[in-house]
């Protein structure tokens, strides 16, 4: 890989504008070692109209206000699993975070994965990455929006089925020092910019769903993105793993007759 892509920073120009827009591959967790090169990238967020996070944390949490997605209406969590099975979770689970598994008895699987998932990293900063710059494109006065709506993102996960979800937090339970170990991968790629490795180390953990997850919302989001930095020069923070790879926004961007380079920071 040459030396000039190993990162997550790229200039996008599009035609029908002067201005400069940005992409950046964030990662969603407050882990300071997820946190290189601030300083560039609140400078670009400055010099930008508007900015763009995978979703508009604002809607978020109106919609979350406002509707019980989170709750789901079932016989219980426990009936998806086999007895020896739950108690195996229940029992990682208090050991992990504390938590007794009773207090997420009407909640998806994919809750407890969630927060098994951020045990793994460390909790340095006051914000996860991407709301993090939302935060400091808000103080700055900047137009503020997504990419997707959060009930897009919600009616995503609505696809993947209890018993999928159920599946894939005791195989997280059952292999926990190999989940860990990718995870570690992942943020090391992260760290060192190595946008293709992390494509492929992401989407190779992903299995059957990066189709749902990743793949048909690049599209979209590519569509999206056009159609905004068209309209204005805007800072668009978007997960790390949709940028790479041949079904990634970077190359689907270029499909469009946008400009794409990369930016060392």
């Amino acid at each position: 890989m040459k030396k000039k892509k190993q990162t997550f920073l790229w200039r996008i120009a599009h035609a029908k504008s002067d201005a400069p827009s940005y992409l950046f591959g964030t990662m969603h967790v407050r882990d300071k070692r997820a946190f290189g090169g601030l300083s560039v990238l609140e400078e670009k967020i400055e010099a930008c109209a508007a900015f763009a996070a995978e979703f508009d944390f604002e809607e978020a949490k109106f919609f979350q206000m406002n509707n019980q997605a989170q709750v789901v209406e079932y016989q219980g969590l426990e009936t998806l699993f086999k007895p020896k099975k739950y108690e195996k979770i229940a029992a990682f689970l208090e050991k992990q975070t504390g938590m007794d598994i009773a207090l997420f008895d009407q909640q998806k699987p994919f809750t407890i994965y969630q927060l098994i998932t951020e045990t793994l990293f460390q909790k340095d900063m006051p914000f996860a990455l991407d709301r993090y710059l939302y935060e400091h494109a808000k103080s700055q006065g900047k137009l503020l929006t997504g990419v997707e709506t959060f009930a897009e993102q919600m009616a995503i996960m609505e696809k993947i089925t209890l018993e999928q979800q159920a599946k894939i937090l005791y195989q997280t339970v059952k292999d926990f020092k190999n989940y860990r170990k990718q995870l570690k991968k992942l943020t090391r790629l992260y760290q060192e910019g190595n946008l293709q490795q992390l494509n492929k180390s992401a989407r190779k953990g992903m299995g059957k769903l990066r189709k749902l997850l990743v793949d048909d919302r690049n599209y979209i989001m590519a569509d999206r993105i056009a159609e905004m930095t068209a309209r204005q020069s805007t800072f668009v923070a978007i997960g790390a793993g949709h940028l790479g790879g041949k079904n990634g926004v970077l190359r689907l961007l270029k499909l469009k007759n946008m400009k794409v380079k990369p930016v060392d920071f």
